[in-house]
């Protein structure tokens, strides 16, 4: 018997697990549960969980919606997928939970929850000093572990030291 609807896919399609993960990082950044913006967008908090996952497709309109919930334009949730290395022909896209796809999401929301921390700082020193820790740490991790401050460091301490600020 022909079954009727869409027929479904064995894998997860490329575009539509990126877009998800734009619209999770967009969630996380503005400290909102996928409950928040499921009531708000007049869905359960189940179908923003299929959209963040990939396992259901975002159609024009309800992108739109969310663009304007989130005061972006539709195209932050398209920014990078250009530059993602497609997946090979006839190959299924790895399932949630799979290998470095996972790491990379554990990283992500790390760094958006970083993001979120820093910005609820408002002293400017503080802030100053956050920024010359990370750029030392990440320096540190391409130099294996050398002793000299990064050249992006030093130019961000002539920079502070310029606007006033201490180095």
């Amino acid at each position: 018997m022909k079954r009727r609807g869409r027929e479904k896919k064995e894998g997860l399609n490329e575009v539509d697990v990126f877009v998800g993960q734009r619209l999770r990082e967009l969630r996380m950044l503005a400290g909102l549960s996928q409950s928040d913006v499921a009531s708000a967008l007049g869905l359960t908090f189940q179908q923003l969980q299929k959209y963040e996952r990939g396992f259901n497709r975002v159609s024009s309109s309800r992108l739109f919606k969310l663009g304007q919930f989130f005061r972006v334009p539709v195209s932050v949730f398209f920014e990078g997928l250009e530059n993602r290395q497609p997946a090979a022909e006839g190959s299924e896209m790895p399932t949630a939970g799979g290998g470095e796809e996972q790491e990379n999401t554990l990283q992500s929301r790390e760094a958006l929850m970083l993001a979120r921390y820093f910005q609820s700082i408002r002293d400017p020193q503080i802030r100053a000093a956050i920024r010359e820790l990370a750029e030392r740490c990440a320096e540190q991790q391409t130099d294996g572990g050398g002793a000299s401050a990064a050249p992006a460091v030093k130019r961000g301490r002539a920079r502070r030291a310029e606007q006033g600020g201490h180095a």
